[in-house]
């Protein structure tokens, strides 16, 4: 299981372009643009509210952004990692 600061979590989110995802993220990450949350989350049987997800970007604003759109459709779970550097330093894949 991912881990991030030690703490398991059940998703990684990279919320980039698609562009940006190409080029490279963190191992196991989905790529989900921030612009698409919280909507592409919700039809996902797979992720429940409680689901403890991690999200990150390039460089700190859009995962703040697209943690506070998971928060406030109830997914109470949420860890913003910040940028790509800052995520991959305190993230462990498995």
């Amino acid at each position: 299981m991912p881990a991030f600061r030690h703490q398991p979590v059940d998703l990684v989110l990279d919320v980039r372009s698609q562009l940006e995802f190409f080029l490279g993220g963190l191992q196991g990450a989905e790529n989900i643009p921030v612009d698409r949350l919280p909507e592409a989350l919700v039809s996902r049987p797979d992720v429940s509210k409680q689901a403890k997800i991690l999200v990150y970007c390039a460089s700190g604003g859009r995962s703040a952004q697209a943690a506070e759109r998971l928060r406030s459709a109830g997914y109470s779970r949420v860890v913003d990692g910040g940028g790509m550097s800052a995520a991959y330093a305190e993230f462990r894949p498995d």
